[in-house]
C-alpha cells in the first residue's frame, strides 16, 4: 500500500492550506457579500481542482469518489444560498468544516484524530450559537459531540481494546448509530441551510471511513450489540419521521433510518463493497438537497410549518419540479444512487433472510409514506392568497440540478465510479494491521 501512503501524505499540507487561508482572506471580503461568496465558490473548487491534479499524479487511489464528493457538495450548498449579510458566517464555516475533513481522511493517525476533535467543538460552538433548537434538543446534541471529544481522548491515550471501542463511539456520532444519533440530528435540523446540507454528507462519510477500519476484526460481541442497535435505529428514525411538524426533523430522522441501514448492513457482511459507498453518497447528497430545497423556502417565508405553506406545485413549478425529483430519488427510485446502492446491499450474497432484514425492507417501504405525505403538504396543500410567491433563483436552481445529475451519475455507474475505494485508507490505518490486539 506504499502507492496509497504517498498520495495520502502529498495532498495534507496543500488541502488544508487552501480552506484555511481561503477562510482568512474572505474576511477581508466580509463587509462585501457577494465578493465573498464568489471568493468560497473558487476556493471550493480550487480543493477540488487539487485533488483531481494530486490523482492524476499518483495514478488510481483509493477514497477518491468520496473525497471528489465533498468539494462538490460544499460548491452546491454555497452555490444555493442568497448573497445576503446573514449567510456570511455560514459560508465561512463551510469552508472550515470542509478543510478540517478533509484534513481528517487524508492525515495520519494522531493528526486525524486532533482534527476531528476541532472539527466536533466548531459543531458544538455553532449548535449553541445559532440556538434554533428546544433546549432538551441543543443540549442533547453538544452532549453526544462532547461524548465524542472524549472518546476521542480516550483513543489516544488508552490500549486496545479500549481504543478501539472508544473510536468506534466516536464514528457512530458521524455515522449516525441509535442512540448516539443527537449530534448528527441536531446538527441537521438547527445549523442554517447550507451548513446542513454539507455535513449531511460530511459527517457520515468520516464516520464510514473510520468504520471501515475497525468493524472487520471487532468482536463478535460488538458486532451483534451494532447489528440490534442498528435495526433499532431504523425503526426509531422512521417512527420519529412520521410524527414531526417541522421538515428540518423529519429530513434528519430520516437520514438517521437510511443510514442504520447501512450499519445493518456493515455488521451482517463485515466486508466492504462499493455498493456501500454508492449508498452513503447517495443518502448524504440526496438529504443535502432537500435540505437546500427546504432551506429556499426558509429564505422567502421563515421556518414555517409545513401544514401553514402549502400550495406551491402552481406558482412555484420549479421548485415543485426539483422537490418531487429529490423525493423520488430520497425513495429508492431508478435511476438515481440510492435506488442502485440499496439493491446493490440487498443482493449481497451474504444477506440471508432473516427478521432484521423484513425490519430493513419495512423501514424503506415507511420512507415512501412519509416522503410522499411531506410532498403532498407542500405541493398541493390550500393555496394561501396573502403570500407573495417566488419560485427558485438561477443559482438555487442550478446547485439543485447538480444535485440530481450527480445523483444520476452514480446510480448508472456505481461500479465504475467506486471501484477504487477501500477500507484500508483514513489516518494511517494502513500502518496497522489489526486496531483491537495490542
Amino acid at each position: 500500500m506504499a502507492v496509497v501512503m504517498e498520495f495520502w501524505t502529498d495532498p495534507l499540507p496543500v488541502l488544508i492550506a487552501t480552506a484555511f487561508l481561503g477562510t482568512v482572506v474572505g474576511l477581508f471580503l466580509w463587509p462585501r457579500p457577494r465578493m465573498l461568496k464568489i471568493w468560497m465558490l473558487l476556493v471550493t473548487l480550487a480543493i477540488l481542482l487539487t485533488l483531481i491534479a494530486v490523482s492524476r499524479r499518483a495514478g488510481p487511489a483509493a477514497g477518491m469518489p468520496l473525497l471528489y464528493l465533498l468539494p462538490l457538495a460544499a460548491f452546491v450548498s454555497l452555490l444555493a444560498q442568497p448573497a445576503q449579510e446573514e449567510s456570511r458566517i455560514s459560508w465561512l464555516m463551510t469552508l472550515i468544516l470542509l478543510g478540517l475533513g478533509l484534513g481528517f481522511l487524508v492525515s495520519e493517525r494522531s493528526l486525524g484524530l486532533m482534527l476531528l476533535v476541532s472539527l466536533l467543538a466548531l459543531l458544538s460552538l455553532l449548535l449553541y450559537r445559532y440556538k434554533k433548537l428546544t433546549r432538551p434538543q441543543l443540549w442533547w446534541g453538544v452532549g453526544i459531540y462532547g461524548l465524542g471529544i472524549g472518546c476521542l481522548v480516550v483513543s489516544l491515550v488508552a490500549a486496545p481494546p479500549i481504543s478501539s471501542v472508544a473510536l468506534l463511539l466516536t464514528y457512530s456520532v458521524l455515522l449516525p448509530l441509535f442512540p448516539f444519533h443527537g449530534g448528527y440530528v441536531a446538527a441537521l435540523a438547527g445549523l442554517p441551510g447550507n451548513v446542513s446540507a454539507f455535513l449531511a454528507l460530511l459527517l457520515p462519510t468520516m464516520g464510514f471511513h473510520g468504520v471501515l477500519t475497525l468493524i472487520p476484526d471487532a468482536p463478535v460481541g460488538i458486532m451483534h450489540t451494532l447489528l440490534i442497535l442498528a435495526v433499532s435505529g431504523a425503526l426509531y428514525g422512521s417512527a420519529k419521521a412520521m410524527v414531526q411538524c417541522r421538515v428540518v426533523n423529519t429530513l434528519a430522522y430520516a437520514s438517521l433510518a437510511f443510514f442504520s441501514i447501512l450499519w445493518w448492513y456493515l455488521t451482517t457482511t463485515l466486508t466492504y463493497t462499493p455498493q456501500a459507498a454508492v449508498y452513503l453518497s447517495a443518502v448524504g447528497l440526496v438529504t443535502g438537497g432537500l435540505f437546500l430545497t427546504w432551506h429556499s423556502v426558509q429564505v422567502r417565508y421563515g421556518d414555517v410549518d409545513v401544514n401553514r405553506i402549502g400550495g406551491l406545485a402552481r406558482p412555484m413549478p420549479q421548485f415543485a419540479t426539483l422537490l418531487s425529483l429529490l423525493v423520488m430519488a430520497a425513495m429508492g427510485l431508478p435511476p438515481f444512487g440510492v435506488f442502485s446502492g440499496y439493491m446493490g446491499m440487498l443482493l449481497n450474497p451474504s444477506i440471508a433472510l432473516s427478521g432484521f432484514l423484513l425490519v430493513i425492507m419495512v423501514t424503506w417501504l415507511a420512507a415512501s409514506w412519509y416522503f410522499l405525505s411531506l410532498l403532498q403538504r407542500i405541493l398541493f396543500g390550500r393555496h394561501r392568497q396573502d403570500i407573495r410567491y417566488e419560485d427558485l433563483r438561477h443559482t438555487e436552481t442550478a446547485s439543485l440540478l447538480i444535485i440530481l445529475l450527480i445523483l444520476v451519475a452514480i446510480g448508472i455507474v456505481p461500479a465504475r465510479f467506486f471501484e477504487a475505494e477501500t477500507p484500508t485508507h483514513g489516518y494511517g490505518t494502513a500502518m496497522e494491521s489489526n486496531l483491537w490486539k495490542k
